[in-house]
């Protein structure tokens, strides 16, 4: 491992609210000054957390570091690609993604950015996501003289921080923010299951149900669960259900981790 030589922002863009952290440089980065800014009209789309993403940015004047956002599932639609290892080439990995979505979430998946995770044993991630949300988030931060190093969507960047939990068994893994939960099921570290729901109310009232259906759906069992969240939901799975929860706190330094370029 190779210390950071430029401090970092790490930034969760989400519906609500934008949550930005300064994390210093070296070997071992730690989280300074945080920051979290409300967006105003949840419901509105991603601009007004794009236009709250700026105002912020201009106030800090965090000039000169590397920026890594990890942006909400609220903004990012989501589906498996069988034997992805299988497609030769990024213009077949990126046809094979697009038929995906397609598939889901009909032609308005045609103009998505879209990438296509890795998938070995099992089947590879498919996300699409609007190109000017992409473009708005990369002009942001470019104004704010921030370099732009990985954007990449909160299931992924869950994924990344429970990677070596989940390799070696079956396991689920529940990405939850305020009003989203996604929820994927592995087979020894291979993706078999995935889907993003809507949480109407509180996610200690909603997760068991969650689960359940996603059970039933995904044709297994109950079992072990890994919960990944930026805040503590005091959620509690009955013993007798079968499922056994984990937390796993996603904060600004697991954000800044979980990082891919783009």
């Amino acid at each position: 491992m190779s210390p950071s030589w430029r401090d970092q922002v790490s930034v969760f863009f989400g519906p609500g609210h934008v949550h930005l952290a300064r994390i210093a440089k070296g070997w071992r980065p730690q989280p300074g000054m945080g920051v979290s800014v409300a967006c105003g009209d949840a419901a509105g789309g991603w601009e007004p957390a794009l236009e709250a993403l700026g105002r912020a940015l201009s106030g800090l004047r965090w000039q000169g570091a590397d920026a890594r956002v990890t942006v909400s599932n609220h903004f990012v639609r989501y589906a498996l690609v069988p034997s992805p290892g299988k497609l030769r080439g990024e213009t077949e990995r990126a046809a094979a993604a697009r038929h995906a979505l397609r598939a889901t979430f009909g032609e308005r998946a045609e103009r998505w950015r879209v990438v296509l995770g890795e998938g070995h044993a099992g089947d590879g991630v498919a996300a699409g996501i609007e190109p000017e949300l992409i473009e708005g988030l990369v002009a942001t931060l470019a104004a704010a003289n921030l370099r732009p190093v990985a954007i990449e969507p909160f299931l992924a960047a869950a994924f990344n921080l429970c990677r070596e939990s989940i390799r070696d068994a079956p396991a689920w893994l529940a990405a939850a923010e305020p009003g989203r939960v996604c929820v994927a099921r592995f087979d020894h570290g291979a993706w078999r299951w995935l889907r993003s729901e809507r949480v109407r109310s509180r996610l200690e009232e909603e997760l068991p149900a969650v689960l359940e259906r996603a059970r039933l759906a995904g044709d297994a069992g109950a079992g072990r669960v890994l919960l990944v969240s930026r805040e503590e939901p005091q959620v509690e799975l009955a013993a007798a259900s079968g499922w056994s929860l984990e937390r796993v706190r996603f904060g600004a330094a697991g954000a800044a981790a979980a990082g891919t370029e783009h």
